[in-house]
């Protein structure tokens, strides 16, 4: 079977394309999934979160994860997921970092069950049904990179923009680790906000994704602090 490139997939119209495969209401929240020949993906109230490409499922297919390609550093051993949705990082990188383990936490546990049942391959990533948030107090240990994909209602959540959660994401980053943020900010504050709380993980840069409202917000580990000479005095 041929590949079946990422531009193929139509996000304008996943919501009446393909045929209806799950659905379920849980609250006011409304979980679908649809598939056709090529693709099969997760829409949660009306909105694209995961795209699975049937004939390469290690493939990302949405715009701003082509984006994160680019943005990953060259190894990880250990990486953490904040937030699930169908997987698609998971398994992308499951075969960038051979060998890598893999966490992820999502407080749905009807979106942990769709991505075992509908979207997980090869990629058998550690899983944790808990609130992210509250998940970053209760350990302490370190990954070479952290991917936050979080959102509730039309934004992000509010815990996206207090110091208390970035003051948890230092004690879990490696020294020479990245944080890597897929925000959706209602304001601009909120986006200079987060990129102000994010500088105490690295050296921080972002980027709007064309045509959407997210940023990519990330760090890189800021340079070592060069030690000056010691000058010792004449006798």
């Amino acid at each position: 079977m041929s590949n079946i490139p990422f531009e193929e997939f139509d996000v304008a119209a996943a919501t009446s394309t393909g045929a209806l495969i799950y659905w379920e209401r849980n609250g006011e929240q409304l979980l679908e999934i649809r598939a056709d020949r090529h693709f099969r993906w997760l829409l949660l109230d009306g909105v694209v979160q995961s795209v699975l490409q049937q004939a390469t499922p290690g493939e990302l297919c949405l715009p701003h994860q082509r984006i994160l390609q680019a943005l990953m550093p060259a190894q990880a051993a250990q990486v953490l997921h904040l937030g699930l949705g169908g997987g698609d990082l998971l398994r992308w990188l499951h075969h960038r970092y051979p060998g890598v383990q893999q966490t992820a936490i999502d407080l749905n546990a009807q979106v942990i069950d769709i991505y075992q049942r509908f979207f997980q391959q090869e990629e058998q990533p550690h899983l944790h049904c808990q609130d992210a948030f509250a998940w970053l107090g209760s350990g302490h240990q370190q990954y070479d990179l952290i991917l936050i994909d979080l959102f509730s209602d039309d934004g992000s959540p509010a815990a996206l923009f207090q110091s208390a959660t970035y003051e948890h994401l230092q004690q879990h980053i490696a020294p020479d680790g990245r944080v890597i943020v897929n925000l959706l900010p209602r304001t601009e504050q909120e986006w200079q906000q987060v990129q102000h709380l994010l500088a105490g993980c690295g050296k921080v840069h972002s980027l709007r994704i064309a045509n959407y409202r997210n940023y990519l917000i990330w760090t890189e580990p800021k340079p070592a602090a060069r030690k000056s000479p010691v000058r010792h005095s004449p006798d």
